[in-house]
């Protein structure tokens, strides 16, 4: 037991004498300057790793705030490295740019209606006199001046002319103008329109809009649709004979043959009457004839052809009177014929002219004498066209 005690006591000693000693190669102690700076090292590692960890790359506004640098005197403090600051870049905003408004077009000649007079549907006598006005405005970006005019379109002239200068002056952009035709009424019953544009100077059409419509009359016709005798030197109606065309109104005793009217005619039985007739005598010659072509007018459903046929007064004829007719211009056909010679009687005739409604017709006064016609001289008294 003692002998253990002594070497445990021995082994002790010898171990407290190593310890002491200072062997060559051994590391050096560690002294308490270098402690004070390795754990100032440490500090700062470890604020950096917290700034790190609180700043994401995905926020880049986050700022890392700068931490104190613990320092001892004696003791330089290792250099820190800057953290940068991020700052938010502003959102880039679109600068306008300056568009110029282009000039919308303007049509160099365009018009536009104001006003008119005679509305549509007014009602007029066959024949009858009348003047229509229009007020139209410059809408285009050319002014109008006296090489402009008004003309003709489609549809029913009604006496107007084919061309009327527009103005003698001139209409500038935006101003307007009035326009007045004289113009008569058909003879024929039912509704008549007549469409008219304007013409520049270099003879181009135009009219109201950018379309460029038609401004136009439109009336009705009421009463007896067409009357002969009123009508028998009226514009379009030509009276001929195997001479050639003749003068109207005629001149009695024109070996030619003739025509004209009396307000106050006397009929076969030598009765005066107070209705117009036209009294005609065919050219002096063997079956010599005279004829009458009229205007085309359009025929209405439920009309007739009416008249009174015969000799003039106490005339001793011989004659055949017809109703011929053209259909748009064709061929002359006849609706009627009737043969008439002095007997004292007069006879009244009606044909129902319901097989050419619809159609544009020329009808045709046609009066021919049977041999000799010398003393031919015969009446179409009162004749017309109505219900």
């Amino acid at each position: 037991m003692n002998k253990k005690i002594l070497i445990f006591s021995f082994v002790l000693v010898f171990s407290i004498l190593l310890t002491g000693c200072n062997f060559p190669g051994q590391a050096e102690p560690t002294t308490q300057v270098d402690m004070l700076n390795t754990a100032a090292a440490q500090t700062i590692q470890a604020q950096q790793t917290i700034i790190a960890q609180t700043s994401q790359p995905n926020e880049p506004w986050a700022t890392a705030t700068s931490l104190p640098v613990i320092t001892q005197e004696g003791v330089t403090p290792e250099a820190t490295t800057a953290i940068p600051t991020f700052t938010a870049q502003p959102t880039a905003t679109s600068v306008p740019v300056n568009t110029a408004t282009p000039t919308p077009y303007v049509e160099c000649n365009v018009a536009g209606f104001v006003s008119e007079t005679i509305p549509d549907g007014t009602d007029f006598d066959p024949g009858e006199s009348f003047t229509k006005t229009w007020t139209l405005k410059n809408t285009g970006s050319c002014t109008w001046n006296q090489d402009y005019d008004v003309v003709f379109y489609d549809g029913y002239a009604m006496n107007a002319p084919a061309a009327k200068q527009l103005t003698t002056g001139t209409v500038a952009p935006g101003q307007s103008i009035t326009i007045s035709l004289d113009l008569k009424a058909p003879l024929a019953a039912g509704r008549h329109r007549g469409d008219f544009k304007l013409r520049n100077a270099n003879g181009v059409l135009f009219g109201i809009g950018s379309d460029h419509k038609t401004f136009w009359v439109q009336i009705d016709v009421e009463g007896t649709l067409y009357d002969f005798a009123k009508n028998y030197c009226a514009s379009g109606a030509v009276w001929s004979s195997g001479a050639g065309t003749l003068p109207c109104p005629g001149s009695s005793g024109d070996s030619r043959g003739w025509v004209f009217r009396i307000d106050n005619p006397r009929l076969e039985n030598l009765v005066v009457d107070d209705e117009p007739g036209l009294q005609v005598q065919p050219q002096m010659v063997n079956n010599g004839w005279i004829k009458g072509v009229y205007p085309k007018i359009t025929v209405t459903e439920g009309v007739y052809f009416k008249a009174i046929v015969g000799c003039y007064g106490g005339t001793k004829c011989d004659v055949n009177f017809k109703l011929n007719y053209k259909v748009d211009g064709g061929t002359e056909k006849t609706l009627a014929t009737w043969h008439e010679i002095q007997d004292g009687k007069f006879n009244k005739v009606s044909v129902d002219l319901s097989s050419l409604a619809g159609e544009d017709v020329q009808f045709i006064l046609f009066l021919q004498a049977n041999g000799n016609a010398d003393n031919d001289k015969a009446l179409w008294f009162a004749p017309r066209i109505e219900p």
